[in-house]
């Protein structure tokens, strides 16, 4: 697996994300609470928008009081905080997940690791959309809220294509590999809020056709990256 380039650029970026967490929890029997908190809301989200979720319908889902859920996320907003702790664990965990096929560095084409990472980005979507959209969505709303690690996160993200990119330095047009990976970054983070954020009908194929979304995808920012070398 750490020969993947997919892998390569999410282990650098969620080594970071795992430090941006609530408040620590030691005790066994405490983290299991926490466990369940998470697992609740996880559960409440795929049938309920997040606006509609209050801590009585976290604690009650869980099976823990309202005070136990206070007690271990930021009493400020902690519905908020809940959905951004789930959000942080859950991309973690995708992240960290055996995939059945790997993108061997250095036998793969660049288009190729570029349709990797959109397929990828396409089953993350399917399968956590409904963590990330509210995420998403409060974290723009409420950037107060959401705290600097967001902010810290999409500087993360940068740094993952970066890494990701330079075992491809010979065959890319870039003089700022640094520079070239934020717009990669912004590309890929652009075209996956359109899937994201908007619903299965709307017109364009791209946004409702996994293979339609990948190659275009993939052949964007390859062109992007291969602009003057005709790679």
């Amino acid at each position: 697996m750490s020969d993947s380039p997919e892998y390569k650029y999410e282990s650098y970026l969620y080594s970071m994300v795992k430090t941006m967490r609530t408040k620590p929890v030691n005790q066994q029997r405490s983290r299991e609470k926490k466990e369940k908190i998470l697992a609740a809301m996880d559960t409440l989200l795929r049938d309920k928008a997040f606006s509609e979720i209050g801590i009585n319908d976290i604690a009650r889902e869980a099976g823990v009081s309202p005070a136990t859920i206070y007690q271990r996320f930021q009493n400020r907003d902690a519905s908020a905080s809940i959905l951004l702790e789930l959000y942080f664990q859950r991309v973690e965990e995708w992240a960290r997940r055996k995939r059945k096929k790997k993108v061997l560095q250095g036998k793969t084409s660049l288009y190729d690791a570029l349709l990797s990472i959109a397929y990828d980005a396409w089953n993350q979507i399917e399968a956590l959309g409904h963590i990330m959209r509210p995420a998403y969505l409060y974290s723009r709303l409420r950037p107060d809220l959401a705290g600097p690690e967001w902010t810290r996160l999409e500087s993360v993200a940068v740094e993952g294509f970066r890494n990701f990119l330079a075992p491809y330095r010979d065959v890319i047009d870039s003089d700022d590999l640094r520079k070239t990976a934020g717009v990669l970054g912004y590309f890929f983070n652009f075209m996956m809020l359109g899937r994201l954020l908007h619903s299965d009908d709307v017109p364009s194929i791209l946004l409702r056709n996994r293979d339609a979304f990948a190659r275009e995808l993939a052949t964007f920012a390859h062109r992007y990256l291969t602009r003057s070398r005709g790679q």
